[in-house]
């Protein structure tokens, strides 16, 4: 398939190399709790030696980073996940191009997109590498961190779909949310957005195992009834 943008896109995404790599993003420090997102990476799509190469520097990129949990193999996903799709892909001169997006896989959004020139030379690898290491960083340290929350009738304690791989610990408190409402265009009908996440109280995790965990309402918090209720960081 032949994307015309592709080339300039590139262009952009080598300038804006420089400006990352110019400031890291932080290193958290050593005794800060990070909460860490849900991610999945399937193999990439195109050119099965290009595809291949790349697809492979990127779960090592996911793996490494301290603000991701990556769901490989069999494990069920959770409802908050994000999907990081790759691809190599040609523009009208058979040039080949890596392209990555991120969804968020709930709310159906494109977070974000990077296009760069697709090659087997080490260094260029090593560049693109470096690239995404840096946005991940930035962006995992500013999403919030979100996973879904249930309750059986008559029980006080909350189970929460993360478990140790998420980095929750005992004494954690996160805040409660109820599923945002879709904001539809009064013209077409079409979802353009989301209405904000609202806080509707707090919980406090009090034991976590592999793939799961438990917390209840803080003191003076009282849940809505709702079914469709999440936890998050603000």
């Amino acid at each position: 398939m032949a994307y015309r943008f592709l080339c300039a896109a590139a262009l952009v995404a080598v300038a804006l190399a420089g400006v990352v790599g110019a400031a890291p993003a932080a290193e958290p420090r050593q005794d800060q709790d990070i909460l860490k997102h849900a991610v999945v990476c399937p193999p990439f799509k195109g050119d099965p030696t290009l595809a291949a190469v790349y697809h492979n520097e990127l779960v090592k990129i996911l793996r490494e980073s301290p603000a991701v949990e990556l769901y490989e193999g069999t494990r069920q996903l959770p409802d908050f996940y994000f999907r990081v799709n790759g691809s190599i892909v040609t523009n009208e001169d058979n040039q080949f191009f890596v392209l990555v997006t991120v969804f968020d896989d709930e709310r159906k959004e494109q977070l974000a997109s990077h296009v760069a020139p697709a090659t087997l030379d080490p260094e260029a690898i090593l560049g693109w590498t470096r690239l995404l290491q840096a946005d991940i960083a930035r962006r995992g340290s500013r999403l919030p961190f979100e996973c879904r929350i249930s309750r059986k009738l008559g029980q006080e304690s909350i189970t929460l779909d993360r478990g140790l791989g998420s980095g929750l610990k005992p004494g954690m408190v996160l805040y409660v949310s109820e599923d945002e409402e879709p904001l539809l265009s009064p013209v077409t009908g079409a979802i353009i957005g989301r209405d904000s996440p609202r806080a509707a109280g707090q919980i406090q995790v009090f034991r976590v195992l592999d793939e799961t965990a438990y917390a209840r309402p803080v003191m003076n918090t009282k849940l809505p009834r709702t079914a469709k209720l999440f936890a998050r960081s603000f």
